[in-house]
């Protein structure tokens, strides 16, 4: 948050707002390293905000899962920062595009470490935000149709998943997570835990981009800055992701067994399509973004599986890929910008 503002004010001087940027990424790789350390050697940290008790309070929890996935975040975030350099047109910068960025990476931060099913709604808005500007950034008429559609059909999910959080209050007293896991045992209607599962399998599988959800992403990930089209291909649907193992894999693991098969239904759909729908495309930016979708297929896959075994390999599997498809939508756009002149 603070890099965000100091690049904005020093926006007019390029090379000062550059060296604000870099140097805040740096120091989010070298915390979040730190974190992963504490976390493998003294276990889950936790952190009350404002010196509140939980659940009263707003909780900052971070366990192995969440550190790896604010380490990958801050390792994939700096990589992008630095292609920037390189790529990105001079235009764009001074349409905040670094601020922007330290907004992104705030909301996924903030997504990774809460502790809280609404504070996890609030860093998606941030998140949000942020990546919607990123998206429309130069404003060509492109931008602005693939952003539109990327706004409506996110915002429904954050519909979906604001009203769940409702019912869950209303249901159970409480919006922390670690008080959830206590208190969902006591339900007595489990039809309504269904429902509430279902509910927040729909809202984060439309982050996630899972079948038949996914059209904002081939439609908006081709059109802005190849540098924003990687760092999206690496955290944008992996937060909904993480939301899924998150809250569904373990808050409401007793209604796992049940949703278990639609799960991996809809993973395999998932795979399939977004792999026909790549291989129907010219355009080596369509083509990953097609492949983000199938790729999302194989990660909530582990989910249905409604195993350890399972779960952990999706995990991974979703850790490998973000590194990955960063490596490719730049290495695509390496490729496109050298042979531009020759085209």
């Amino acid at each position: 948050m603070l890099g965000g503002a100091l690049a904005v004010l020093f926006g007019g001087r390029k090379n000062v707002a550059r060296a604000i940027v870099l140097t805040t990424t740096l120091f989010n790789l070298v915390y979040s390293a730190w974190l992963m350390w504490l976390v493998v050697t003294d276990g889950i940290q936790v952190s009350q905000g404002g010196g509140w008790p939980a659940p009263f309070g707003i909780s900052l929890v971070v366990d192995l899962f969440g550190a790896l996935m604010l380490l990958l975040a801050s390792l994939l975030m700096l990589c992008t920062v630095v292609y920037s350099y390189a790529s990105l047109d001079p235009l764009f910068e001074r349409f905040y595009f670094y601020p922007l960025l330290m907004m992104l990476l705030l909301g996924v931060s903030g997504a990774f470490m809460t502790g809280d099913l609404f504070n996890l709604y609030v860093w998606f808005e941030v998140m949000l935000m942020a990546s919607f500007g990123l998206i429309t950034l130069g404003g060509t008429r492109g931008q602005l149709e693939g952003g539109l559609k990327y706004l409506v059909l996110n915002l429904m999910g954050s519909t979906v998943f604001l009203a769940a959080c409702g019912l869950v209050y209303g249901t159970l007293g409480t919006l922390n997570m670690a008080h959830l896991a206590e208190r969902i045992a006591t339900v007595q209607t489990p039809g309504l835990l269904t429902v509430l599962a279902c509910m927040f399998l729909f809202a984060y599988g439309a982050k996630a981009a899972i079948v038949p959800i996914f059209f904002w992403l081939p439609t908006s990930y081709h059109t802005p800055p190849i540098a924003v089209t990687a760092i999206f291909g690496a955290l944008m649907t992996k937060v909904g992701i993480y939301s899924l193992y998150r809250v569904v894999g373990m808050i409401f693991q007793s209604q796992l067994p049940y949703l278990a098969p639609w799960i991996l239904l809809i993973a395999g759909l998932t795979m399939v399509i977004g792999v026909f729908g790549a291989m129907a495309q010219m355009n080596i930016r369509r083509i990953l973004s097609f492949h983000i979708i199938s790729q999302v297929g194989y990660s909530i896959m582990g989910l249905g599986l409604a195993s350890a075994f399972g779960l952990g390999a999706g995990i991974l599997f979703t850790a490998h890929v973000m590194v990955v498809k960063t490596a490719l939508f730049m290495l695509g756009g390496a490729a496109r910008s050298s042979t531009a002149p020759a085209t």
